[in-house]
């Protein structure tokens, strides 16, 4: 799925299919159904036979090919989720899932790069964790996992708990649902994007003054800096053989119709 239209074109035919699928899926034995994108996650009757169903959705379109992995051990992952059925099979449990090819890999802390993008990778990991992990153990579990990769990425052990510290914070104030009273239409601000060329301590000063002048005056902006990475080594260097122009325009496409 490289093409930019990949995943809306797959959604649109997964609906399609689904519309027109459904029931006989449910005579087949389907209990639930649930769908990202072109990945599903399916409930059965002990009794149903798999083969059937694959049988229903392969035939739906001479161009797909429905594959399926039935869970083992009664564990089962679905994209970067690990499902485990529970004591009794009343309930199930998630947890991150990483595959086998997995690599640790970070951007270094030690790299030449705004330190917004080192804080951005440790926040993903630990929002992920709050949103997929079900349990508490496995929430701690998978945060000792955050703090071996970002340790083997040159993170000190400071740093990524502050990160674990603040977020798991904010995530139970959420969860607390505290009534903050609405703010009137004059209290909020316009929010503004702005992408800035990372040049160390001269990107910080730069910001800082910029964000000064606007409490000052300016009260209704919210600037939100985005720091731009230096060009890579890489982009020095020519890797690639130039395309004559002519080999990239004037391009004419071909497309046979069902009636052609």
């Amino acid at each position: 799925m490289d093409a930019p239209l990949a995943s809306i074109i797959a959604d649109v035919f997964m609906t399609n299919l689904e519309t027109t699928l459904m029931d006989d899926l449910i005579n087949a034995g389907v209990c639930e159904w649930h769908r990202y994108v072109d990945d599903t996650f399916v409930l059965v009757n002990s009794i149903t036979c798999i083969d059937n169903i694959l049988s229903i959705l392969n035939n739906f379109h001479p161009s797909t090919k429905f594959t399926y992995k039935i869970e083992d051990g009664d564990k089962l992952e679905f994209l970067d989720v690990l499902i485990t059925r529970s004591i009794g099979c009343q309930l199930f449990e998630t947890t991150i899932y990483r595959k086998p090819t997995y690599a640790d890999l970070l951007t270094n802390y030690h790299s030449y790069v705004s330190m917004q993008y080192k804080n951005g990778g440790i926040i993903t990991m630990v929002n992920r964790a709050l949103i997929i992990c079900s349990t508490y153990t496995s929430l701690a579990a998978e945060f000792n996992e955050i703090r071996r990769i970002g340790l083997l990425n040159g993170y000190t052990s400071s740093f990524i708990d502050t990160i674990i510290g603040i977020k798991l914070s904010q995530y139970r104030k959420k969860n607390n649902d505290v009534i903050q009273s609405p703010q009137s239409g004059s209290d909020v601000k316009k929010r503004m994007y702005v992408e800035i060329p990372f040049i160390e301590n001269a990107t910080k000063e730069f910001r800082n003054k910029i964000t000064h002048l606007c409490n000052k005056l300016r009260l209704d902006l919210d600037i939100q800096f985005f720091m731009e990475p230096s060009p890579a080594v890489q982009m020095l260097y020519q890797t690639k053989d130039p395309t004559n122009k002519k080999m990239k325009s004037d391009v004419v496409y071909s497309i046979k119709c069902t009636q052609c």
